[in-house]
């Protein structure tokens, strides 16, 4: 089912030091992969805030969606706000589920919780189906009487029980970001394995979804495990999903990861951050095996492979890099730096985190990145605070690393 390759980005070390380096793990589909019949459950927030052009925009991107379904596809969509309203499903007559989506009207709260629950009772175990839960909203979760969750982290956890159902979980912000969470938001993305889409501008909704939809309809396997034995008293330190869009990972037991909705289309690129402790007095300079790899899913054979890296006492070997890992590695640091702008309320941290972007996407040759740092480190300085509008159109470009590869 699928090809893997692994690279690191310095092969070598110097045998007497301790040394970390990246190793990128990259399964790439094999030819003719069949991809998986998708199930899809949409929850469009109504709330009373939605009135107007975000309406509009969410209502033509359901739309789209409904158009791009193939047979085998299913469909399922609700309103939210004081409470949730199912709107219907596509093997209802498709006239009938537009009219229904035409006729949204925006009025009452933001009930984030109930729309969680309505997504997750959409998506029961269906083995042969890809299943992806998508949220969409432009405010903060809120209680009934419309006040804002004061804590969120009830949610959060609601939302691990996709994940080890194998549902994969997208969130879309909509409209001003100064008016929802986007830590939030990214947080539910994250922790639902899938991810976290922007839309400042509603009308740019509809080519966003678009897009997501598609790589949704291209998923091959709902999850894949990925099991890293260390070895010769390494370790694993931490490790990311660099491809197709970044996401951070989490183990599900020590050392094991599953990574999910693996594309038949595209690559999909693990980055693992080792560390490699110097040579044994007694041992001899040579490469040494140190992480062992197993990729396991449904109807495949396992895949197994070793990475060793290289001991040498000479400090030019060691510095060998291979440049596109390390454009991957720093692009890493990117978004590990991205990710907590939106938490940081100290201008002084902020700060370091634009530099550190700026510099990592200088090197990396992401000069859009560098340009959009560069321009909030200006406006970091003039007006001692970023508006929630740069930080999470800053952390949404960031996480698009499939455009950059080399």
């Amino acid at each position: 089912m699928f090809d893997l390759q692994l690279d690191w980005d310095l092969p070598a070390k110097i045998s007497s030091l301790d040394s970390r380096h990246v190793l990128r793990v990259r399964l790439t589909p094999q030819a003719n992969l069949a991809q998986l019949p998708l199930q899809m459950a949409i929850a469009l927030d109504t709330s009373a805030s939605m009135r107007g052009a975000k309406l509009e925009g969410a209502k033509t991107a359901c739309r789209t969606v409904m158009g791009q379904l193939r047979d085998g596809d299913r469909l399922s969509l609700a309103s939210f706000a004081t409470g949730v309203a199912p709107i219907g499903e596509s093997q209802q007559d498709s006239q009938h589920l537009q009219g229904a989506i035409n006729g949204l009207q925006a009025n009452g709260v933001t009930r984030t919780d109930l729309a969680l629950a309505w997504l997750h009772e959409q998506l029961p175990p269906s083995p042969g189906l890809a299943r992806v839960a998508v949220l969409i909203t432009d405010g903060h979760a809120t209680n009934r009487q419309g006040r804002q969750l004061p804590d969120t982290t009830p949610l959060l956890e609601r939302v691990d029980a996709f994940a080890d159902g194998g549902i994969t979980l997208f969130t879309v912000g909509l409209g001003d970001a100064a008016n929802f969470n986007t830590d939030f938001l990214v947080q539910l993305g994250d922790r639902g394995r899938g991810g976290f889409l922007y839309a400042d501008d509603p009308s740019q909704l509809d080519p966003q979804l678009q897009d997501q939809f598609r790589r949704c309809q291209a998923i091959a396997v709902e999850d894949l495990l990925l099991t890293l034995t260390p070895l010769n008293h390494a370790s694993v330190e931490s490790f990311c999903r660099y491809r197709p869009d970044y996401l951070p990972l989490e183990e599900t037991a020590p050392n094991q990861l599953v990574l999910s909705a693996v594309s038949a289309r595209e690559p999909t690129d693990v980055l693992i951050e080792v560390r490699v402790p110097p040579l044994g007095f007694n041992d001899s300079l040579s490469d040494q095996d140190v992480l062992r790899l197993e990729v396991q899913g449904p109807g495949m054979t396992p895949i197994q492979a070793q990475a060793a890296i290289a001991h040498t006492q000479s400090y030019k070997a060691a510095q060998q890099v291979n440049r596109d890992v390390e454009r991957d590695r720093l692009g890493w640091d990117i978004n590990i730096n991205s990710s907590e702008l939106p938490r940081s309320q100290d201008p002084n941290r902020t700060g370091e985190l634009l530099s550190n972007i700026q510099v990592a996407a200088s090197k990396s040759g992401r000069r859009d990145i560098m340009q959009q740092a560069s321009q909030q480190l200006q406006t970091l300085q003039d007006s001692g605070k970023l508006t929630p509008a740069q930080v999470t159109g800053l952390l949404r470009d960031t996480r698009k690393t499939t455009n950059h590869d080399s």
